[in-house]
């Protein structure tokens, strides 16, 4: 017997606040013909009993616990092994988030009208704020290295959190670990990755919705400022392939302007010289940088005076080599438009 050609996937960790509500929306679905894979990461509060009592009544939902707790990224990665080999698509659906019951039909419509759409995202309700629009209402599928290039270059931003996005199973088999776990923002990278191998559909209707987030990593990243290093190692990965030369280098050089004086002004403050999670964050993004650079001049320069600048030891000095910005970064927020980063 066929297996179900979509996989719904929630990774969770003490999610019993909105869980139940999240599972309502999926059983709401005027589509029906899924699995849902509800994936427990060690939680301590009411999730065990929200996801057992649902998977008992509906045949379709299997919960799955795992005692050893890992971080965000490996626990979506553990949901993403846990779908099924023979489903077509896969959707994930964060725990504290929702779907209007035409998202599953609609975008598994437009995925089905092109075997070379490999990616779906539709318009999006982030709090009380519709985003992810950034095609014309005429177009409905673009090739993924035309949406690819406007995200390296500043937008506008179509992929936003994993509950956006209907992806092509294959996609997901294709590269294990999915999620790349050098990145915090990993959802947004490996959309990227996708872009490279596939067109990218959009369903011009609210589809989704995501929950703003007060607590969890998104504070996290907002306060040690992990949109920048991670935009400029997307741009390292991806650049070079979907921008012309020039077009590339002029990014690479204005990225790395900014992201060295934002270091500059960081480095002036008291608080910034006592947060530890900020140092240990920064000094490990400089090596992924250095890591994804293949030997580029310009970063190792930049990555040198940033260094510099984490060291305690540090004498403020100016460096001609990196003239001001006139503008501060426009960091990616984890799966959202993008965001001023932190003065």
């Amino acid at each position: 017997m066929a297996g179900p050609p979509l996989s719904i996937l929630t990774p969770v960790y003490n999610g019993a606040g909105h869980l139940a509500e999240c599972v309502d929306s999926v059983l709401a679905q005027t589509r029906g013909d899924w699995e849902y894979i509800i994936v427990d990461n060690c939680s301590t509060d009411g999730t065990s009993e929200i996801a057992r009592e649902f998977a008992a009544k509906d045949d379709r939902i299997r919960y799955e616990r795992y005692d050893e707790f890992v971080d965000q990224i490996e626990s979506h990665n553990r949901a993403f092994r846990a779908m099924s080999p023979e489903s077509t698509y896969c959707k994930v659906v964060q725990a504290d988030d929702w779907l209007y019951p035409e998202c599953l039909d609609c975008m598994m419509a437009l995925a089905e009208s092109s075997p070379n759409v490999g990616i779906v995202s539709a318009y999006r309700l982030a709090g009380d704020t519709v985003d992810l629009v950034g095609l014309p209402y005429w177009k409905s599928v673009a090739p993924g290295r035309e949406i690819l290039r406007q995200s390296l270059l500043g937008g506008p931003y179509l992929t936003g959190t994993p509950t956006s996005l209907l992806l092509r199973s294959d996609l997901v088999r294709e590269r294990q670990p999915f999620y790349d776990p050098t990145f915090r923002h990993a959802d947004t990278e490996a959309a990227y990755w996708a872009l490279t191998r596939s067109d990218f559909g959009v369903v011009h209707q609210v589809l989704t919705y995501s929950r703003p987030r007060s607590t969890g990593e998104t504070p996290v990243s907002l306060r040690v400022n992990s949109y920048s290093p991670e935009n400029l190692r997307m741009l390292l990965r991806y650049g070079q392939d979907t921008l012309s030369r020039i077009e590339y280098r002029r990014r690479l050089r204005e990225e790395l302007r900014k992201y060295v004086w934002w270091h500059v002004k960081q480095s002036l403050k008291p608080s910034r010289r006592r947060d530890s999670a900020f140092h240990a964050y920064q000094r490990q993004a400089a090596h992924e940088l250095l890591a994804d650079a293949s030997g580029d001049r310009e970063v190792r320069e930049a990555v040198a005076v940033i260094r510099l600048l984490l060291r305690p030891s540090f004498v403020r000095r100016s460096d001609s080599r990196f003239p001001a910005p006139t503008t501060d970064a426009t960091p990616t927020s984890k799966g959202t438009s993008r965001r001023s980063a932190p003065s």
